[in-house]
């Protein structure tokens, strides 16, 4: 499981989009921190995270949508077929008795599709405001 997860934890994606949300923020933060003595530890917590959690939902919802729709990854990684992942096994529906078949093939996408859309539904408004400029609600 850890090798299936670990190597997307850290993303270009997500370095992008921190550096845009960091960039926008006005450096009299820093500063106001630094005048009511709070440690570097302390400004990380209580200011820039409360105000980055709109970003750090943008970045869930992405990371988690592209990790689910591995294909590649899970099938060099797992050799068990019966632990294999749902993109995998919609692989193998596509040749049942030699023949492709349609309706079992659609089901099963639609299937493997809901964990991602109940992913985006339930976190679209931070989501969508984690790419707004400017605003942080």
């Amino acid at each position: 499981m850890t090798a299936l997860v670990a190597p997307f934890l850290a993303s270009a994606t997500g370095a992008f989009l921190f550096r845009q949300h960091f960039a926008n923020l006005p450096g009299e933060l820093l500063e106001a921190s630094q005048i009511d003595g709070a440690s570097p530890i302390k400004f990380l917590t209580k200011v820039l995270i409360p105000i980055s959690w709109n970003v750090i939902a943008a970045l869930f919802v992405i990371q988690f949508v592209y990790t689910w729709n591995m294909f590649l990854w899970p099938s060099l990684i797992i050799r068990d077929e019966s632990r294999q992942v749902v993109q995998v096994s919609l692989q193998t529906l596509t040749n049942i008795d030699g023949a492709l078949t349609y309706g079992p093939l659609m089901l099963a996408a639609i299937i493997a599709s809901i964990p991602p859309a109940i992913v985006f539904l339930l976190m679209q408004k931070r989501f969508m405001s984690g790419f707004a400029i400017g605003q942080d609600k």
